[in-house]
């Protein structure tokens, strides 16, 4: 059944279609546009969580940090297997569902309205439709907290993504010590864990960076980054993609 939403009709940019408070913030689904392109774009808090963009691009990375995930897929192109924390709009998992056939994601949200959201407004439902993604379990969506999941599972990942954040905040189980020894607990030999941080690399916002930056070097053998902005300038709020292995 196609998303009425998805009707060009219902496109016209700034038009809002849905506004609702939560105990995580305000959310609001608009049409919009990003970098000059029709999109429906994710707020939480007026910060941009998601996006997608329509049609046959529907499936299509829209945000450069999650175009910068892509990198964890050609560090290890034999991953067959990934765990992602954080639904949102759900922009990568379509993105993996749709261009890597022989390649699975299990993905652990915590809100069931974010889940709701996604089908409802971001072609989520769609996956099935085209790729049959759920009735195979290509696409495994658990709703609990992240910390909760990960005690009670037994699974194994080539990839585990971290990208659960409380509006421009990162989930703080999670990113404890304790989550990054559990994570390392459900990785595979030789497994992957990427790791979403918003935070400057220089100046007074910089101290996210620093942070994680000892705490990952203390947890992992290998530990590197990259700017999913180049361009934008160090004292800048940004994000970066840490990219950790034994």
């Amino acid at each position: 059944m196609m998303d009425l939403f998805s009707k060009k009709k219902d496109r016209t940019p700034g038009k809002v279609l849905r506004t609702i408070d939560t105990e995580y913030g305000r959310f609001v689904i608009r049409n919009g546009t990003y970098r000059g392109e029709e999109a429906r774009l994710y707020e939480v808090n007026d910060v941009r969580e998601s996006a997608s963009y329509f049609d046959e691009r529907k499936n299509d990375l829209v945000f450069d940090y999650m175009k910068s995930l892509t990198a964890l897929l050609n560090e290890k192109p034999d991953a067959k297997r990934i765990l992602m924390f954080g639904g949102a709009g759900f922009q990568f998992p379509k993105f993996l569902i749709s261009h890597y056939p022989e390649k699975s994601i299990d993905v652990v949200e915590i809100n069931p309205l974010a889940v709701h959201l996604a089908r409802k407004y971001f072609f989520l439902n769609d996956l099935e439709k085209d790729y049959k993604a759920e009735s195979s379990k290509r696409l495994r969506i658990f709703i609990e907290d992240g910390m909760e999941y990960l005690k009670r599972s037994g699974e194994g990942y080539d990839i585990i993504i971290n990208d659960a954040y409380h509006s421009d905040i990162p989930d703080e189980g999670l990113a404890s010590p304790q989550g990054i020894m559990l994570i390392k607990e459900h990785l595979n030999p030789g497994g992957l864990y990427g790791f979403n941080l918003i935070t400057a690399l220089e100046g007074k916002g910089s101290m996210p960076f620093m942070l994680m930056n000892n705490t990952f070097t203390y947890h992992f053998n290998n530990v590197r980054y990259i700017r999913c902005s180049p361009d934008m300038k160090p004292e800048s709020k940004q994000n970066i993609l840490y990219m950790m292995s034994d």
